[in-house]
């Protein structure tokens, strides 16, 4: 099934030298986007999702996550490039190489390249979708805080549907280049209200040995899906890599994925693990929810959040729009009106995102279906599938070393996207199930309309 054909690469072909980028992005442009395309609600789970560990397991399992799925996008980019270099293409997407590695890898998975690009393009729209709903339900949440202390109480759906206008204004911003200046003060945004959270939890902190250092097994999945949500946006990593200058400097120990890597994983371990320490498990989905509301630290924070997830939306909501317009609907508009077209395929994509968050309003519940369900295939399983049969052409090294790694990485990617969505989907059960109960956020919806 698996055998070592004699095909070796030709390499005198280099993509990076033929790639023409109209609006390239620095090195230090891309350092700021990978550490904003990491960095969001997920982080501010992270106390939660150390509660369902433990926070010695937590900081061990943070740091072994994130350092395994950072080494499946290294052979998932390393793959990309070098299916480019064998068809001599300048750039390809992650479903086209996805279909090209399966056509050149072991006959038993070449009849799956024909549906290979519908599943890519499926879970990637679906993980940066759901990222983008949950950005809604992030800034409502943190609105509606502010308004209850200073206004009057509003219920929380309004509170979502006011925020339809200025997320689409942000959506229509449609190039990785335009969006840098945004991302650069929304990381200053963040960095800032971490260092404000940190310097309040820090406070009369309790014992540490009042802690769990390891939880119960069965509470691990919620605790590996949220790590997942908070990790790297797959698409995002894919597309900062497409739009550099230097591309050549993305990969590698010392390269700007590890580096912008490695500040995400340190903060969202330490981030985690003190406010763990400081709420236990009273934390709540966001630890902003977690601060006093008569406090203006705490209301100062809550406002530096909502701006910076605010900004970071149309990043994240820019790799479903090039999956949604650019794979499928563009091909059916004459060139003259593809840009009414797109404007009108980001309003409906945005529009959609407020209708979720409005009748799902809760944002720890959802967190880890969409990192189990969605990251688990983009970050582990897809990447080890397109090495397998990226290396098939030129063998699997010494004792098939390469083969082995990548059934470990799919077995595990597959371990884990199974049993952390059927943890999650049991939780939302538990909530949303009860036959005498209904959905309140869907009934509000339908009555307004």
């Amino acid at each position: 099934m698996f055998r070592k054909p004699l095909r070796k690469l030709n390499k005198t072909y280099d993509p990076h030298l033929h790639r023409h980028i109209q609006h390239p992005i620095t090195n230090i442009e891309a350092f700021v986007s990978i550490i904003k395309c990491s960095i969001g609600t997920g982080c501010l789970e992270m106390p939660r999702a150390f509660c369902n560990a433990g926070w010695l397991n937590g900081i061990i399992g943070t740091f072994l996550i994130g350092g395994i799925m950072v080494y499946a996008i290294h052979l998932l980019i390393h793959g990309m490039y070098e299916i480019c270099q064998r068809h001599k293409e300048a750039s390809l997407t992650y479903p086209e190489c996805m279909r090209f590695a399966l056509i050149e890898g072991p006959p038993c998975l070449r009849k799956f390249s024909v549906m290979a690009v519908c599943i890519v393009d499926f879970f990637m729209c679906l993980y940066h979708f759901g990222v983008c709903c949950v950005y809604v339900l992030f800034i409502a949440d943190n609105i509606k805080q502010l308004m209850d202390f200073y206004y009057a109480k509003y219920d929380f759906h309004m509170h979502v549907l006011a925020l339809t206008l200025p997320l689409i204004s942000i959506f229509l911003i449609r190039d990785l280049k335009t969006l840098v200046p945004f991302n650069t003060l929304a990381n200053i945004l963040l960095f800032l209200g971490f260092s404000l959270i940190l310097i309040y939890i820090l406070e009369d902190l309790p014992p540490l040995s009042e802690r769990k250092l390891f939880n119960k097994i069965d509470r691990y999945p919620l605790y590996f899906g949220t790590v997942l949500f908070a990790m790297e946006s797959v698409g995002v990593i894919i597309a900062i890599e497409h739009e550099m200058a230097n591309p050549k400097d993305y990969l590698g120990l010392t390269g700007i994925l590890s580096l912008g890597s490695l500040v995400s994983l340190c903060l969202y371990a330490a981030f985690g693990f003190i406010g763990y320490w400081r709420y236990d498990c009273q934390v709540y989905g966001s630890i902003t929810l977690n601060l006093p509301p008569d406090l203006i630290l705490s209301q100062l924070i809550k406002i530096m959040f909502a701006v910076a997830i605010y900004l970071s939306y149309a990043l994240q909501g820019y790799i479903t729009v090039d999956v949604v317009w650019h794979h499928y609907f563009s091909r059916w508009f004459d060139q003259e009106d593809q840009t009414i077209m797109e404007y009108n395929v980001r309003c409906s994509i945005a529009l959609v995102t407020v209708f979720i968050a409005v009748i799902s309003p809760d944002i720890s519940i959802f967190l880890p279906l969409v990192g189990s369900f969605c990251l688990t295939i983009l970050g582990f399983v897809l990447p080890a599938l397109m090495d397998l049969c990226v290396k098939y052409s030129a063998g699997y090294g010494r004792y098939n070393y390469i083969l082995i790694r990548d059934i470990l990485l799919i077995s595990f990617g597959i371990f884990g996207s199974f049993i952390g969505t059927w943890v999650a989907s049991q939780n939302i059960k538990l909530k949303y199930g009860k036959k005498d109960e209904p959905n309140e956020s869907l009934l509000y919806f339908t009555n307004l309309l």
